[in-house]
């Protein structure tokens, strides 16, 4: 059975993403999954908030209790839980995360950036010339706006906490009165069934980042 690692920037499992990926990957994959976070306690975990100076990432404790994290401070986390899959034989190493992270990071096995698929689907379609962008928290729109207008002309960002409220009106009526072309869910934390009531609310097409993701991780090993 192929192994394939996984890397929440929260605590593991996260059994919400696993819900959606695993039909993608079907049986013949084994899902290894760690957390940044796995060792901390939340109380540690407020040492790791952000202090204005660093791009913003959101995420989950185990128990669900959402967490801000500041993007620079997990870096020596994130790489601690590479070092734990590969020692695990994994072929392929996702990181469950949509934060626009730097090219830090050692690995001698493929390491798959959610950020960069998702950029680069949209940049391939034709006539997207007004996006909606859907993001956690309102700290991240500046670099939501940044990242995505290297891309479209019109970025519109949208607020819309994944782990605070499984579905979202107000963010729906936003997209639908901004008349975009495209909606990017623009965090791991969004699921299937989110996307869904998204597109039956717009009619537009809709870029979730974790399916996508999955099925690019499946492609290469």
């Amino acid at each position: 059975m192929k192994r394939i690692g996984a890397i929440t920037i929260g605590q593991a499992p996260r059994t919400d993403i696993l819900t959606d990926i695993a039909p993608i990957l079907g049986n013949d994959v084994e899902f290894i999954q760690v957390g940044a976070l796995d060792h901390l306690s939340l109380e540690d975990v407020q040492a790791l908030r952000p202090n204005g100076n660093g791009n913003t990432l959101v995420s989950r404790m185990r128990d669900g209790t959402a967490v801000t994290l500041q993007e620079q401070k997990i870096f020596p986390l994130i790489q601690q839980c590479i070092d734990e899959l590969e020692q695990q034989g994994v072929l392929a190493i996702l990181l469950m995360c949509t934060g626009e992270f730097p090219n830090i990071f050692t690995s001698c096995v493929p390491l798959i950036y959610p950020s960069k698929i998702i950029c680069k689907i949209v940049s391939a379609l034709h006539n997207v010339k007004s996006l909606g962008v859907i993001t956690p928290d309102a700290d991240q729109i500046s670099d939501i706006v940044k990242k995505w207008e290297k891309v479209v002309p019109e970025v519109v960002p949208v607020l819309w906490n994944p782990y605070l409220e499984d579905f979202s009106s107000g963010a729906v009526k936003q997209l639908k009165n901004s008349h975009v072309d495209l909606v990017v869910m623009d965090c791991f934390g969004y699921s299937k069934i989110m996307r869904d009531f998204v597109a039956q609310s717009i009619g537009k097409p809709i870029v979730l980042s974790r399916t996508i993701s999955a099925r690019l991780l499946l492609e290469i090993i």
